[in-house]
């Protein structure tokens, strides 16, 4: 069964063919700067060399079209494609984690989009562009607020007025499902356990960023909340603070909705903090050439990174694994040593050697009490599972 996996942002489009059940990628490639006179392509077809080049690709129908082409070697004209499977940010509680894309999940899309616009017109978008490229071909979906379910009522209700969420929704949901779902597993299989009983902590940290507790295999602490800016610090989005200083603001300033959420989105979190933008390497360059504003920005990522392990460490019961991902967690051993740091009477320790060098796998000393590891997360195969399962049911179904 061949499987295409889509992933949009605004300006993106990353996609990945597997071949289900055995998990082999037949195709990747990705499109940064779409809508552009000057896009950047990626593509890897096989066992074949990477390409790039640089054209000009107007729009999610034009990127499909241009992802179609590239994996046509392998699909023939797309028609040997058996479904399609889109990672969605946000669909609200009414829609289940897995399923096919119909007009429920579209109109929960639509819904949410206002709160979440980074990720879910971008997907409406694409999602009307592959109707229109494949008309009848099964789409399927998996949305990043599923593994946080098991979330007691006590951990995702906000002390808002019960109106707010009978209404409107509103309450946590926590994001990152894919990602925390694989490395809750990854872990496991790391150190040879099974998942029911281990206690872990997982921190995704990348230009979005997410600090989940597993009990269990189970989310039980996620710090993102009703949208992906909430929790930590992220790239160019604030994480959490008092809701009325956005009240204050907009009578002070006479800020509209529009421009606060632009700021918010956009112009908040290290970007906001340092004044160099929200890549932590060009962070730390500016705070080693003396930045003060850059060294806070550092400083408050970590003290927030961890202030959220401490509130998973409290749902959790304890932690036998800490886990680190995403693009800064997999990368940056400065900010997992900074993060472990002074952790002793939790039992943890790092061993700086294994830590610098990176590799996936355990970076904490053999005599600490919690293992430490670097996770290299894999969001699209959980994506695909989901999608192999539904198109599997479907022909049993049939049968």
């Amino acid at each position: 069964m061949k499987v295409l996996v889509v992933n949009c942002g605004g300006a993106t489009l990353k996609y990945r063919l597997y071949a289900m059940p055995e998990e082999a990628v037949l195709a990747e490639g990705g499109i940064d700067r779409l809508g552009s006179g000057a896009a950047v392509v990626r593509w890897k077809v096989g066992a074949g060399a990477r390409q790039e080049v640089v054209r000009p690709v107007e729009d999610h129908l034009a990127g499909l079209r241009l992802a179609l082409e590239q994996i046509a070697e392998v699909t023939g004209d797309g028609a040997n494609l058996d479904g399609v499977a889109f990672k969605m940010a946000h669909c609200g509680a009414e829609v289940p984690g897995a399923g096919f894309v119909d007009g429920r999940v579209v109109a929960a899309l639509e819904r949410y989009a206002a709160v979440v616009p980074v990720h879910n017109r971008p997907l409406l978008a694409a999602i009307a562009a592959m109707r229109e490229a494949l008309p009848g071909l099964p789409l399927t979906y998996t949305v990043e607020t599923h593994f946080h379910t098991t979330l007691e009522p006590a951990a995702w209700h906000y002390a808002l007025p019960a109106a707010w969420h009978r209404e409107h929704g509103v309450r946590r949901y926590g994001f990152h499902s894919c990602s925390h779902r694989f490395v809750a597993g990854r872990v496991a299989e790391l150190l040879g356990r099974p998942v029911e009983g281990l206690r872990t902590v997982i921190c995704h940290l990348g230009s979005g960023t997410s600090v989940c507790g597993v009990r269990g295999g189970q989310s039980v602490e996620i710090s993102s909340g009703f949208t992906p800016q909430s929790g930590t610090p992220m790239s160019t989005r604030p994480g959490d603070f008092d809701p009325f200083v956005v009240t204050y603001l907009a009578a002070a300033e006479g800020l509209g909705t529009d421009e606060l959420n632009r700021v918010l989105t956009a112009e908040s979190g290290l970007a906001g903090l340092s004044g160099v933008g929200g890549d932590l390497r060009d962070i730390r360059a500016a705070a080693a050439a003396g930045s003060a504003d850059a060294q806070l920005a550092i400083d408050v990522f970590v003290w927030n990174i961890r202030r959220w392990i401490g509130s998973c460490l409290m749902a959790t019961g304890g932690a036998d694994a800490l886990a680190f991902t995403g693009g800064i967690g997999e990368n940056d051993a400065r900010l997992r040593a900074d993060v472990c740091a002074d952790l002793g009477w939790l039992g943890l320790r790092l061993d700086p050697a294994a830590n610098d060098a990176g590799d996936e796998g355990l970076v904490s000393a053999a005599e600490s009490a919690v293992a430490v590891l670097t996770v290299r997360t894999d969001e699209e195969i959980v994506v695909a599972r989901d999608a192999y399962r539904l198109l599997a049911g479907v022909r049993e179904a049939e049968r």
